[in-house]
């Protein structure tokens, strides 16, 4: 039985970590500088992750929300018939949108899409682990939902559709100093919801389906 003693020092290791990596990045973040910050020896980080990337990768899957994600397989196992009406795909397209939206975006902790969108554009020397851990699972879970609805659409309409949820928060985000800049801070938090309807508008439009009442504009 794994005693609270070492739950605590696993969760200390891990909040610290989240901070640092998100200030610093992966290449400037030591295990010495994790165990200091941490106030554990260096050995509590080997023994509780084993390595500096086992830890990034689990401080990058938190950032993710990636064990809490939504699937289009979980929609339908509560709703087996949705699909079949144009209603019922806007709502499950709604639903899987607006989950990557809170998990990526609506989020009080700052470090969260600080260190996705570092990683976005500062590759860290494991980008390839998480692609294959992170990012194509969650990729693919999109891609089945597109697969779904739209079967016969073309690889390059499936990427551009899958991937503008990312186009539209990614740039929100590397803009937020001039967004505040020429409209405020409130603005900035007031219009994230704006642009969560406006991309799944745009996405329910490019796929011909009716817009569902909480999208539409008051």
């Amino acid at each position: 039985m794994i005693n609270k003693k070492t739950l605590s020092t696993r969760q200390t290791i891990l909040d610290v970590a989240c901070k640092l990596f998100s200030k610093f990045g992966y290449d400037n973040v030591t295990t010495r500088m994790l165990a200091e910050e941490a106030h554990v020896n260096q050995g509590s980080v080997h023994y509780h992750f084993g390595t500096k990337e086992n830890l990034y990768v689990e401080v990058y899957k938190l950032a993710n929300g990636t064990a809490d994600a939504l699937e289009i397989e979980t929609l339908l196992a509560e709703e087996p018939n949705l699909l079949e009406t144009p209603e019922g795909k806007s709502y499950a397209i709604y639903r899987i949108v607006s989950d990557w939206f809170h998990r990526h975006f609506y989020v009080a902790e700052e470090w969260k899409p600080t260190l996705i969108y570092n990683e976005l554009f500062r590759p860290s020397p494991i980008y390839d682990r998480l692609v294959e851990e992170v990012f194509k699972p969650e990729t693919t879970s999109r891609l089945r939902l597109y697969s779904m609805i739209a079967p016969d659409a073309t690889d390059g309409e499936a990427y551009a559709w899958v991937h503008y949820p990312d186009s539209q928060a990614v740039y929100y985000w590397l803009t937020k100093k001039n967004i505040i800049r020429y409209y405020g801070e409130r603005f900035f938090e007031d219009n994230k919801y704006f642009l969560m309807k406006f991309t799944i508008r745009n996405m329910l439009l490019a796929l011909d389906l009716p817009i569902l009442q909480i999208l539409k504009y008051k």
